[in-house]
């Protein structure tokens, strides 16, 4: 199985280099690529046909970012009928005035989420798009309702938000950066509500997770909702008097709510890591740290995972983070040891590795691991945090 199968790679003549971006030569590049019977396409656009149209979709070619802060180089702009938005869950689309066409980025909850902020840091010019669900964001990218989407991957209090790696799996889109953002939890009240006054906190489970030490010595109760931006706007909307919500200060201002108190996560160390997703990947370059994430399953199952990572090892390559997840069409395998057995769990092993896709090491590195896997594919070649 081909590693990226049925992805292409644009590389286009308008893209401006950065410091901290740079466009790998394409020649020397599609070379090591073909080593590994990789299945890209390589387009050279015109510098003047800055425009391509498609149905109702018109855009410029794609933004180069600078990775230091995802500043967008320029822009893509989608003429989009109110009924294909509803189509795929899109709530909200925080449409500022501005002269030039922006970016469109998708996350998931509402105004106010954390998402939303985290959105806005990786491109400060955006035009933001509100989804109901997680799954929804990936395909408002992949219908192209929006040009990004920013998705978190994993809290350094809750850990992995493990629906999201699956649907990294599901959906063909690629990483093309990340972001940590520091989350600071703010107890939120309707004017004239007091702390004592509350009985019940609403949040986000991540967010009740994150602040449980702190809830318990208040003596209150946790309920779970959708998005801790739902949580706010249920309180206000509401007008309840014995139930807070656990969000953002930008949704205590957006949503006319007293902040109570601050900071209330276990630990003030509260960071997300969040994931950019986009249609088409980076060019990687080996000028500047990359991380690159792959997805691959074993023949073998979880016994031949250290022959698996030895394969980092050897080429001196830095593992990151391995993630597992039940194959979910495929739980069980079959033991070859032990008839009396019902055999074993079958997994999706996610991994982050310190290395370049442009890079020939990483290239022999994972040639050597597609000899040992079912199933290999590159989520992602982006620079590093």
């Amino acid at each position: 199985m081909a590693l990226f199968s049925g992805c292409h790679l644009f590389v286009l003549s308008n893209y401006r280099q950065t410091n901290s971006f740079k466009t790998p030569h394409s020649h020397l590049y599609s070379k090591h690529l073909r080593s590994l019977n990789l299945d890209f396409a390589f387009h050279q656009k015109a510098r003047n046909s800055n425009t391509i149209e498609s149905g109702n979709t018109k855009n410029c070619a794609a933004p180069v970012a600078n990775m230091n802060g995802f500043q967008p180089r320029c822009h893509l702009q989608y003429d989009l009928a109110h009924d294909t938005v509803s189509k795929y869950q899109v709530l909200h689309t925080n449409s500022r005035v501005c002269n030039e066409p922006r970016l469109r980025v998708a996350y998931q909850g509402i105004r106010g989420a954390y998402s939303e902020s985290a959105a806005e840091k990786a491109y400060p010019n955006c035009e933001t798009i509100a989804c109901q669900h997680f799954h929804s964001t990936f395909q408002a990218v992949g219908r192209r309702v929006a040009d990004r989407a920013v998705i978190p991957i994993e809290n350094s209090l809750g850990g992995s938000i493990h629906g999201n790696y699956d649907l990294l799996h599901r959906h063909n889109l690629h990483i093309i950066g990340e972001i940590q953002f520091a989350v600071s939890h703010c107890l939120l009240a309707n004017n004239g509500v007091d702390l004592h006054d509350l009985k019940t906190v609403l949040s986000h489970p991540q967010a009740l997770a994150q602040c449980e030490k702190s809830l318990t010595k208040l003596g209150l109760e946790g309920e779970a909702v959708a998005n801790t931006a739902v949580a706010a706007k249920k309180v206000a909307a509401e007008m309840l008097r014995d139930t807070g919500a656990l969000a953002s200060s930008s949704a205590a201002l957006l949503y006319g709510l007293n902040i109570l108190a601050s900071n209330v996560q276990d630990d003030s160390n509260n960071v997300t890591r969040f994931l950019v997703l986009a249609r088409e990947p980076l060019t990687p370059a080996t000028d500047t740290p990359f991380k690159t994430s792959i997805v691959f399953t074993l023949e073998d199952g979880s016994s031949a995972l250290p022959d698996a990572l030895s394969v980092f090892i050897s080429n001196r390559i830095k593992l990151l983070k391995i993630e597992s997840r039940p194959l979910k069409n495929q739980p069980l395998q079959a033991s070859k040891n032990n008839s009396k057995s019902n055999g074993y769990f079958n997994y999706l092993f996610y991994a982050d590795v310190e290395a370049s896709m442009a890079d020939q090491t990483t290239q022999t590195a994972l040639k050597h691991l597609k000899e040992l896997s079912t199933f290999l594919r590159v989520l992602g070649s982006y620079p590093m945090v």
